[in-house]
């Protein structure tokens, strides 16, 4: 057995546990397009710096609108109580 074949399996291991501990907390890892206007309401959000493209930067942008996403839904049931969608 090589290192590199030894490595790939040390690599298999990790991606398994961590998909396991994944589905035990309920998260799901999924692919999205970030497009101009995404990018720019984020920066105007202050979520992204001005002109940062980085892809690790732009997912933790990301990751942070939607982790204040379920307060913004609680204000607004807080402020429209009962009410539904409105179209």
């Amino acid at each position: 057995m090589t290192t590199t074949d030894e490595g790939r399996r040390q690599a298999a291991r990790r991606r398994s546990e961590e998909y396991r501990d994944r589905r035990r907390r309920g998260a799901l890892v999924v692919s999205i397009e970030v497009g101009p206007h995404d990018l720019h309401g984020l920066e105007r959000l202050g979520l992204l710096p001005r002109g940062e493209r980085a892809p690790c930067a732009v997912a933790c942008a990301v990751a942070q609108f939607l982790a204040g996403a379920g307060a913004v839904a609680d204000l607004g049931a807080a402020l429209f109580p009962g009410g539904t969608d409105a179209a």
